[in-house]
């Protein structure tokens, strides 16, 4: 068996660099630079956001790691001896490539891309997100967004959509959301031309009227347990599963629907015949999963839509 032997030079490990726990890290070479840029402890406590007694005290643990005097201390001058400048040749090699790392990170959040994919109501995305989406195609043209027409909860939990758009009056703690706005609702009509139309009471409109009413599967929401008590199903003409296809109902003048107030701004057809209920107003919210909340695209999807939204409503 032949052994083969190698000869090493010795290493200079003054700074603990090849042991397993160096004696400096980043901080302490950063420490040294400013206080060697800034001659003095007093000036480099402001850019390193220290007090003068913890800057004093990291330069002292500093030297006493390495054994060693960093500097020459006369009236308050910091001068770097030959061992603090040889931590001060390190730091001033790393720092420029920490500066260029730290832009290019920056560049990276300031010009989000990607997929977001957005669950919301059907009449939300005719009524309300086209000019949203205008907004983050000329703002963000590396976004591609994903839309999704659900009048349910879609599973956030199970990464089913990124953002949901939802009108309910809570939303679970575990998501993090924000309320764009309230949302009102009246009833209303296909307008006539040239026919004045005064506003009603319900229990008149339930007896003079036919109705849109909602399949009995999503009674579970606020405005469909509200018609349940308040219409009648002999005054019922006609049964939808969402606003749109109620507003579509509308439209051909087969009868009044309960809609929200803000479709009277693209829809000018419409003929309010109540006033806003004031028990059926309810929350618009905005939600999202919490491990993307700090993802850079889903800030600024989420941002724009409760920006441009709120100026709508």
């Amino acid at each position: 068996m032949k052994i083969k032997t190698e000869s090493v030079m010795p290493v200079n490990d003054t700074f603990g660099l090849y042991s397993s726990q160096p004696h400096l890290d980043w901080t302490d070479f950063y420490t040294v630079f400013m206080v060697a840029q800034q001659g003095s402890v007093a000036k480099a406590c402001i850019p390193l956001a220290m007090t003068h007694s913890t800057l004093l005290r990291k330069l002292d643990l500093i030297e006493t790691r390495l054994k060693t005097r960093l500097f020459e201390r006369v009236r308050g001058n910091y001068t770097l001896t030959p061992a603090g400048d040889e931590i001060m040749q390190a730091a001033r090699t790393f720092e420029p490539i920490a500066r260029a790392a730290e832009l290019r990170v920056l560049g990276q959040d300031l010009q989000p891309s990607g997929e977001v994919r957005i669950s919301v109501a059907s009449i939300v995305i005719e009524h309300l997100l086209p000019p949203v989406l205008i907004r983050l195609s000329l703002d963000y043209p590396e976004i591609q967004i994903e839309l999704t027409a659900s009048p349910d909860n879609v599973s956030l939990r199970r990464r089913e959509a990124d953002v949901a758009i939802r009108m309910v009056d809570t939303v679970p703690d575990w998501l993090v959301g924000r309320k764009i706005a309230d949302v009102q609702f009246k009833v209303y009509a296909l307008r006539q031309e040239g026919v004045d139309i005064t506003l009603s009471p319900v229990n008149k409109l339930v007896c003079e009227r036919r109705w849109i009413g909602f399949e009995h599967y999503v009674r579970d929401l606020k405005v469909d347990r509200w018609l349940t008590e308040e219409v009648p199903d002999e005054s019922v003409v006609l049964r939808v599963d969402n606003f749109t296809h109620a507003l579509t109902m509308v439209r051909a003048g087969i009868g009044i629907a309960l809609l929200p107030t803000f479709l009277e701004a693209s829809e000018p057809y419409l003929q309010p015949l109540t006033e806003s209920i004031a028990r059926l107003k309810t929350p618009l919210w905005l939600v999202t999963h919490p491990e993307l909340r700090n993802i850079a695209r889903i800030q600024v999807v989420t941002r724009t839509i409760t920006s441009s939204i709120q100026n709508m409503l």
